[in-house]
Order: structure tokens, then C-alpha cells, then sequence
């Protein structure tokens, strides 16, 4: 499994930046009232955001000193958002 996750600081931060523009993608288009376009681009970039988040928190669970703590909890709070948007669109949509 860990193959399959980032390495590095650079490609840390990189996934971080993505994960980013994501989440304002969404709020872009939440507010131009595509709503279409903010549901699929919460559900995709929640996905996008767990992902970094776990490759974030493997990398600094095996080497403390190259990832920060404000990479690891800024990601983790990005990741938790982009979530709660899929959640809450998801009730949206089934009535939940």
C-alpha cells in the first residue's frame, strides 16, 4: 500500500496544493450556483483529500523531520471539510 501514496516533500506539498484548488474549485462553483458541478467536485476531491491526508500522515509517522505539523493538520482540516461538503451533499440528494 504505501507504493501506492506520496513520497517526499515535494510531492506532499504538491498533493496539498491540488487538494486545495479542489475545495475552491467547489466553492466556486457553489456560489456561481452550478450545484451539479459542486457535488461532483466535492465527491471527487474528498477522495483526492483522504488520499493526501493518508500519504501526509504515513510519510510523518516514518520521518517526523520532513513533514510539518502544519502540512499534516492544514491537510488534515482540508480533508475533513472536503468531506463534510460530500456528506452534506450526498443528505442533499437522498433526503437523508
Amino acid at each position: 500500500m504505501k507504493r501506492y501514496l506520496l513520497h517526499g516533500p515535494q510531492q506532499l506539498a504538491m498533493g496539498a496544493i491540488f487538494s486545495g484548488i479542489g475545495f475552491l474549485l467547489y466553492t466556486v462553483a457553489t456560489i456561481a450556483g452550478q450545484q451539479w458541478a459542486a457535488d461532483a467536485l466535492a465527491f471527487i476531491f474528498s477522495i483526492v483529500s483522504v488520499y493526501v491526508f493518508a500519504s501526509v500522515a504515513t510519510e510523518r509517522r516514518r520521518n517526523k523531520a520532513a513533514v510539518s505539523l502544519n502540512l499534516y493538520w492544514g491537510q488534515a482540516a482540508l480533508a475533513l471539510l472536503t468531506c463534510l461538503c460530500a456528506i452534506v451533499s450526498l443528505r442533499e440528494k437522498t433526503g437523508f
